[in-house]
């Protein structure tokens, strides 16, 4: 359901923002906005934890422990011990900073050489090249094939391709050295991008780059020198190199405080600028005598709130009746089951303020539809404990869906009678054997559903007062009477095999009329004439499409619920195929292919039927009653948002 929501502000004296925001603002949940009033101008006081957050951020990543729980630390000294551990690693040795300096070079080499793993080329070797001159680097698409037209053929100059992108093309060419500055000449026409990769001689470390003496790294390579296989090489460097930086890094403060301390320090500075970032909110007097917080809050919570201020002489608490310059905002609330169905629900956009929460019908429906067309007591078990699984290892909100529509599924399996495609005495019917019967209840159980989405636009209309959108649209009043009155004239005509007469045309058309006449009506209540601006022949024309539009819905919306049935049918025929793939002579049974056929199965149906059932959801019935276009709740509690 959607929460009703309260527009609250908070006012006091200026010497008492902390204690606002700290008191309240860190724990209720409140989307506050700029308040916008003659006598008050915005808080624009800068930041004054902002530089020290930047070096909390960067030690919070050097130390690598999960933020704590508990912060016990005053504000000053979280400031100074984070400032004391700045000058600390600012004043790391030597070692320190070499072997920071060539863990910088040895990831610039990796990611050079990775552009160059498909060459068989030994780079040891090349090392040793006294009359040959090569080059690694790439060129432009355009200008490789400008090279290939006109250079390719040359005997001076030999060109092997590494890898090919969108935009450019990698690769190293060879040339005798007598044609070395021609050729070097040639290809700076043509834009070559020198890797600045050159190589040592034997028994040194061969791959340096052009500013880079050779004794400032040591061996790496062995036996193959591949460009792949420098790159393993380099890897295990770097992770050494990494530990080797972790250890010293964590000595370079440890005279300061420990690591865990200084974590503590950090998650400190962190909420400390959080919590003064929110003062950006506050309007403040002219005279900066008062401040006032104005913003969104539900109104369990601002009962709560309300209550607890009362017994605080410090602040005042005021409900506005205005219930200010900007909509509420959607906050949803719904028992945990259903919560998690918010996920879909997401996907198509919130509901507005004072719309039905669309998610419990959602819940319901997304069940028992899928449920219906998925129906099998082991594949629904496996999708639970799949779901179960998903939802403990990841926390998604998806894998709380599986559960619940996997349940649906083994619920359904018991009453088709169907157990991973193994079948049993149904308590209900055998879809298979009764296609037709389950075909037609499909098509009534979408009638049923599309009468009750009617409903809910009615109730959404009536809420906000849109009486002509309840009276006379096509999922108003006169809609659901036009599209009761069809389906009785369909089981009278095809079931009951009775004639249609005129009190029964009249009947089923005059609802019909009432939404034709739906905008001049409404434009009449308004003020505006009862013909629209185009005249008649207009109002008739957009009448008629209006007319086929509306006839057409309501039969494609209604047809396109036989797929629950047919699907039901099709999972049963699916899992027919396997059982028969899988029995083998003198009928035995070849459990891997039964296996490995459920498994296809239950991957593949089961993705289409849940996609299935969310196009249902979406397109056959959130569409007649819901926009989705309602703004989300943003709390400004920075405690919740920090975590």
């Amino acid at each position: 359901m959607v929460a009703t929501m309260k527009y609250i502000s908070i006012t006091g004296h200026t010497s008492e923002m902390n204690h606002v925001v700290n008191r309240y603002l860190s724990r209720y949940d409140i989307q506050l906005e700029q308040a916008k009033h003659s006598l008050m101008e915005p808080f624009t006081t800068l930041n004054p934890f902002a530089q020290t957050l930047r070096k909390a951020e960067k030690f919070s990543e050097i130390v690598g422990l999960p933020p704590p729980l508990y912060v016990p630390i005053a504000e000053a000294d979280a400031v100074n011990l984070v400032e004391a551990a700045t000058v600390a690693y600012d004043h790391r040795d030597e070692r320190l900073r070499g072997l920071e300096a060539r863990l910088v070079d040895t990831q610039q080499q990796i990611e050079i050489l990775e552009n160059y793993t498909a060459l068989d080329i030994d780079l040891h070797a090349l090392g040793g090249l006294e009359f040959i001159h090569f080059r690694f680097g790439r060129f432009s698409v355009d200008n490789f094939r400008r090279f290939e037209k006109f250079l390719q053929s040359d005997m001076r100059v030999m060109f092997t391709v590494a890898k090919r992108e969108k935009d450019f093309v990698y690769g190293v060419f060879f040339t005798p050295v007598m044609h070395e500055e021609e050729v070097d000449a040639i290809f700076s026409s043509l834009e070559w991008e020198d890797m600045g990769l050159h190589f040592g001689k034997q028994g040194d470390n061969p791959l340096v780059f052009a500013e880079q003496t050779l004794e400032s790294r040591p061996p790496v390579f062995g036996d193959s020198t591949t460009p792949a296989a420098v790159i393993q090489r380099l890897r295990v460097e770097v992770f050494e190199m990494e530990r080797a930086i972790a250890e010293l890094t964590h000595g370079s403060f440890s005279s300061v405080c420990s690591a865990e301390r200084l974590a503590v320090a950090c998650a400190k500075v962190k909420q400390l600028y959080a919590a003064f970032d929110v003062k950006k909110f506050a309007a403040i007097s002219r005279g900066r005598q008062v401040f006032t917080f104005s913003g969104w809050i539900s109104d369990t919570d601002a009962d709560a709130l309300e209550r607890e201020i009362e017994i605080d002489t410090l602040v005042l608490f005021t409900r506005n009746t205005h219930e200010g310059e900007t909509r509420p905002p959607t906050l949803l609330r719904n028992l945990p089951v259903i919560r998690q169905f918010e996920f879909f629900t997401k996907l198509y956009g919130l509901p507005e303020y004072g719309e039905i929460d669309p998610t419990p019908v959602l819940a319901i429906t997304y069940t028992l539809l899928f449920g219906l067309m998925f129906g099998d007591i082991g594949h629904g078990a496996v999708l639970a404990i799949f779901g179960i699984v998903v939802q403990k290892k990841w926390h998604k909100n998806l894998g709380g869906i599986m559960q619940v529509i996997g349940i649906s599924a083994a619920v359904f399996g018991i009453l088709y009678g169907s157990v991973f495609g193994f079948e049993f005495e149904p308590i209900w019917l055998r879809p298979t054997t009764n296609i037709s019967q389950t075909l037609l209840l499909s098509a009534a159980l979408g009638a049923v559903l599309i009468a009750f989405s009617m409903l809910l636009n009615m109730y959404n209309s009536f809420r906000r007062g849109k009486i002509a959108e309840l009276l006379f649209s096509a999922n108003g009043i006169s809609g659901l009477l036009f599209y009761s009155s069809m389906l009785w004239l369909m089981v009278r005509v095809i079931f009951q095999g009775r004639p249609v007469t005129s009190l029964v045309v009249v009947i089923a058309a005059l609802p019909l009329v009432l939404i034709c006449f739906k905008h001049p009506i409404e434009n009449y209540f308004d003020g505006n004439g009862f013909l629209p601006k185009g005249g008649v022949l207009a109002f008739i024309g957009q009448t008629a499409i209006e007319i086929f539009e509306t006839l057409l819905t309501y039969l494609t919306n209604t047809i396109s619920f036989v797929r629950v049935g047919a699907f039901a049918v099709s999972h049963v025929g699916m899992m027919h195929v396997v059982l028969q793939l899988s029995q083998g002579a003198a009928g035995s049974q070849n459990w891997i292919i039964l296996i490995l056929g459920n498994l296809l199965v239950l991957a593949i149906e089961g993705l289409l039927v849940g996609i299935q059932v969310l196009r249902l959801d979406f397109y056959e019935l959130f569409s007649r009653f819901y926009k989705g276009t309602g703004e989300p709740f943003k709390s400004s509690n920075f405690n919740r948002n920090e975590g």
